[in-house]
């Protein structure tokens, strides 16, 4: 049985979140009368949110181009230049990656729109939606031998960065489907170079559905082009556009730490065995962590409102800027525990391999600055130290509900 030490928890965060109830003392409403949430919104508009979608549309660009890392990867094997330039395209992958994984604490508006269309051709990754890379191996010869093929037809779990990945950094050049498939029956008879130059080929192209996305999103926050930012910003849907983007950073809750994190090591119920690598993710490039470490940056960024108006400042205003302090505090401990591993997520969740290493895992998630014989267990403590002050105090400072997907912990 998963169980946590709650109850300490979250009674120490009570008495911050029952002080925010305007209510009069030291504590001030925070109202449109005393502070400028448009200028705020506005902030994280052209000062956050388009330059983090800005930066990922450029390095999937690099990535894409035709005489970008992916295609100089291509022309380059067979040859000597083949392990160097792989090595690049890599390169340019985990800079795109970091690009993706900054703009995942602000997922609200066009990239959201159609039932995420634009962020699913970027990256699928979500609970329960595991990488096919059977898939991605038939679309593979699909895409070289079907003149009508189309890349659009694919499922999202087909595409995107991590079906990327799966061809860059898998070196495991026989497909992954059942015997069944024949599309792949004779793959694996297929010569060396021409299963490397095919999966290169179909990198690039889903490395541009991944770029046309991307700048498919800037484009739709653009004043000269599809301006979404003055509906961010317009005062008559405040309430609306603050709780979006108050909700967006929850992503770290439900995603970062849960689906990210607390599946793998087994401590979320939705794994049901002492562990759960198998859905880790990034597990060819053991970029995990990374990935971790890029989404607390950018929630600290974000919570902060960079350098302006931001998230801290309405918390700030209401008396509470305790409630920041602990969770920045939480936050760079996290960063600093990942800064310490040498082992991947993959491996410690490994490790992870029965009851009692399991429940080591428990303990340590319960006390992080404790031992540190599976440390990404500790990881997982300090953020969901930062992660229930965030359901609590900032919750009640801000004056925002949790959003639903918050509403029950499943640890």
């Amino acid at each position: 049985m998963k169980t946590f030490a709650f109850g300490f928890a979250l009674a120490a965060l009570l008495p911050i979140a029952g002080c925010v109830d305007n209510s009069g003392g030291s504590n001030r409403a925070v109202t449109a009368d005393n502070f400028d949430f448009v200028a705020m919104l506005a902030n994280y508009a052209d000062s956050i949110i388009v330059p983090n979608y800005e930066s990922l549309a450029d390095t999937s660009s690099l990535l894409a181009a035709e005489n970008g890392s992916i295609a100089s990867y291509c022309s380059a094997i067979g040859s000597d230049n083949e392990a160097s330039a792989r090595g690049a395209a890599q390169a340019a992958w985990k800079t795109t990656m970091d690009a993706w994984q900054t703009t995942t604490l602000h997922e609200l508006g066009p990239i959201q729109a159609n039932n995420n269309a634009l962020r699913n051709r970027i990256s699928s990754f979500a609970r329960g939606s595991s990488l096919s890379t059977c898939g991605v191996d038939q679309a593979v010869v699909l895409a070289n031998s079907n003149p009508n093929f189309s890349l659009s037809s694919r499922s999202a779990n087909q595409r995107g960065l991590g079906a990327v990945e799966y061809l860059l950094f898998s070196d495991n050049l026989e497909h992954s489907c059942s015997s069944q498939i024949t599309e792949t029956t004779d793959w694996n008879t297929r010569p060396e170079v021409e299963r490397k130059q095919l999966r290169c080929a179909y990198a690039q192209t889903l490395a541009s559905d991944i770029n046309a996305a991307a700048q498919r999103v800037v484009k739709a926050w653009l004043i000269d082009a599809d301006n979404y930012r003055s509906e961010f910003i317009n005062p008559s849907s405040l309430d609306t556009n603050l709780k979006a983007l108050s909700d967006a950073l929850f992503y770290l809750d439900t995603e970062t730490k849960d689906t990210k994190l607390g599946i793998p090591l087994g401590i979320n119920a939705t794994c049901s065995q002492p562990s759960c690598p198998e859905v880790i993710e990034s597990p060819y490039a053991e970029y995990s962590l990374n990935n971790i470490a890029q989404n607390l940056r950018s929630f600290l960024n974000l919570l902060q409102g960079g350098s302006g108006l931001g998230f801290d400042d309405i918390i700030a205003q209401a008396g509470v800027a305790e409630v920041t302090e602990l969770m920045r505090q939480n936050t760079e401990a996290a960063i600093g525990e990942i800064n310490t591993m040498s082992t991947s997520l993959r491996q410690q969740a490994e490790g992870i391999s029965n009851e009692e290493a399991a429940q080591t895992c428990l303990t340590a998630a319960n006390t992080p600055d404790s031992q540190r014989s599976i440390p990404a267990c500790n990881l997982y403590g300090y953020l969901r130290r930062v992660t229930d002050t965030l359901k609590v105090g900032f919750v009640a400072a801000v004056d925002v509900d949790l959003p639903d997907r918050a509403q029950s912990d499943n640890d």
